[in-house]
Order: structure tokens, then C-alpha cells, then sequence
């Protein structure tokens, strides 16, 4: 192999290297062809040629070209081959960061939405920019500013009023700055808690009922066992066994209950009427009456007795002297 030959074949090769260092340097592909979409914003910031083209935050391509169409600003983006782009996919401006770079971002579309031809125009929505950002936020600060001056005074008086309680709180003054600063009632708290741990730990040791209470299984076991015995009665009772039962269940106790409530309204209805011995005794005076004078004359008859019992017992004396 001669000198020539050499010559072009090592030309050839760092030609190669050149082409495939300056492609991913620059990010421009030299040996594949892009799609070439249009879309068009008001305003493209800090937008610039070379900037990058991202689909969902993958990169995809880059901004091949800006240039004025009207009153918008036309930006010519170059993507690979191998994306699809959908018709109904939106195309925006958005930023790095507050300082850096800005790029295109690019949404999906539908799924059902058609694929979007080369040359084809990506529907656009208007970022802000960093600068109008910017403005919205002084204008922010200065109607904060406005509205805050206002309040000034009321404000300053607020953390004076603050400083004079922090000020009496750390002097001792008032209850809360006893409770802070006083020793006295940290030693009672904690008397206090010591006699808590206390009671807690014979309650936990089992001493006294409640500590039995707490530990011993005994209690739980008859509790457990109480329960069953008025379960087994509570379903007797349910299921209408038994005298409770049928008191409970039975329709028949409480018809007969209902039959003897009528009738007994019906005999103290009689009696008020005055129907019968039982109402004659009730409403008609007269038997009050002829008891009375029965009564009397009882009483008549008990004193005439007392007065002639003298004079019979003498009459009887005689009759047996006369016999004898």
C-alpha cells in the first residue's frame, strides 16, 4: 500500500471522528434527517436557537430556528424521527430554573388523537416568562408593602404589649410567671407525679382491689362466667321459656291483664252507679243511718242493763232463799 492511499484512508477516518465528536457536541445530527414541526408564541422569553425540545421531560429534539411571523414569534423545532406527535399535543415554553435556560416542553395528546404529518403546526400555550414573573411578583410586594403600612401602628403596639409579657413573664409577675419561674410548684408537680408512679406501681404489683382488679385472672374468669349464665337466661327469656319468658313472650298474660282491667271498670262502674249491695253501701246514705241508730240503741240497752243488774241479782238471791 502506497503513501497516497494511507494519506486518504487516515483523512477519511479523523473526517469520521470530526463529524461524530461535532454531532455530539453540538447535538446536531448530521447523519439522520429530523421532522420538522412549527409552532408559533406572543413571546419566547429567553428562548434560543438550540435550545432543547422535550416530550413529557425527555428530550426529543431542539429549537432549529426563531424567526418574527406577524405579531407572533415563529419557532421552527427539529425532533427526531422516531417521535410521534399527535395533532392535538400542546407546545410550551417553560424555564430550567428562575436563572436558567428555557426549553419547549411537549405533552403526549390523546391516545385516539391522529398523528400530526411532518411540516405539521404544534398547537401552542403562552408561558410566562421569567420577566413577567418578576413584575407580578413586585407588584405583589409593593400592594403587600401598601397594605402593610396601614398596619403599622396597630402592629408595633402588638409586640410592645408582647415585650411587657415577656418582660413580666421572666420578672416572675402574674400567675404565668410563677408558674415559670417558681421552683414551688415544679416540687409539688412532681410530689405529685412520685405518688402517681407509686399508686401505678401497686396497682401493676396487684396490692389492693384495684390492683387486683387489674391483674387477677379470678375476676375476669367468674365476670366471664356471670355473663354466660345471663346470656343462657337472656336467650330463655328470648326464646319464651320459663315463667319470665312467657311473661315476656306469652300474648296470653297480658289479654288476661286487659280482660280483668274491663272488668274491673266495669264493676267500680256499677259501684259509682249505685248498682248492687257493694253500690247500695257506697252511695246510699241510709244504711250509714240505720247503723247508727242500731248503734244507740245497742248503747241504750248496755246502760239500762248496768242500772237493773243490782236489782236482779237481789230478785235472784230471793227466789233461791224461797225455794230452800
Amino acid at each position: 500500500m502506497n503513501k497516497n492511499i494511507q494519506m486518504g484512508i487516515f483523512f477519511i477516518l479523523g473526517l469520521l471522528i470530526l463529524l461524530v465528536l461535532f454531532e455530539v457536541v453540538s447535538g446536531v445530527s448530521l447523519l439522520k434527517k429530523d421532522k420538522l414541526y412549527y409552532t408559533y408564541f406572543q413571546s419566547v422569553g429567553e428562548l434560543r436557537s438550540g435550545s432543547q425540545v422535550k416530550l413529557s421531560g425527555v428530550n426529543v429534539g431542539k429549537v432549529n430556528k426563531i424567526s418574527l411571523s406577524g405579531q407572533n414569534v415563529e419557532v421552527q423545532l427539529s425532533i427526531n424521527k422516531d417521535i410521534i406527535i399527535k395533532e392535538d399535543s400542546i407546545a410550551s415554553i417553560n424555564m430550567t430554573s428562575l436563572l436558567g435556560s428555557s426549553y419547549v416542553g411537549l405533552t403526549f395528546g390523546t391516545v385516539n388523537s391522529k398523528i400530526l404529518a411532518d411540516g405539521g403546526i404544534i398547537i401552542s400555550a403562552q408561558s410566562s416568562d421569567f420577566n413577567t414573573l418578576i413584575s407580578k411578583l413586585d407588584k405583589t410586594v409593593t400592594l403587600f408593602n401598601d397594605q402593610f403600612s396601614g398596619y403599622s401602628d396597630k402592629i408595633n403596639s402588638i409586640l410592645f404589649n408582647l415585650d411587657n409579657i415577656i418582660s413580666n413573664i421572666a420578672n416572675s409577675k402574674g400567675s404565668v410567671g410563677k408558674l415559670v419561674n417558681e421552683t414551688k410548684l415544679y416540687d409539688e408537680l412532681m410530689e405529685s407525679l412520685n405518688y402517681f408512679a407509686s399508686i401505678s406501681k401497686k396497682i401493676d404489683s396487684g396490692e389492693g382491689t384495684l390492683g387486683r382488679l387489674v391483674n387477677d385472672e379470678e375476676i375476669y374468669v367468674q365476670a366471664n362466667k356471670t355473663l354466660k349464665t345471663l346470656n343462657y337466661l337472656t336467650e330463655k327469656v328470648a326464646t319464651g321459656e320459663g315463667s319470665l319468658g312467657k311473661l315476656v313472650n306469652d300474648d296470653q298474660l297480658y289479654n288476661s291483664i286487659n280482660e280483668l282491667s274491663a272488668n274491673l271498670n266495669s264493676v267500680v262502674a256499677k259501684v259509682n252507679s249505685g248498682e248492687g249491695t257493694l253500690g247500695k253501701l257506697v252511695n246510699d246514705d241510709r244504711l250509714y243511718y240505720d247503723a247508727l241508730n242500731s248503734v244507740r240503741k245497742l248503747k241504750n240497752a248496755v246502760e239500762t242493763q248496768e242500772d237493773l243488774a243490782p236489782l236482779t241479782t237481789i230478785t235472784a238471791a230471793f227466789g233461791v232463799m224461797t225455794l230452800f
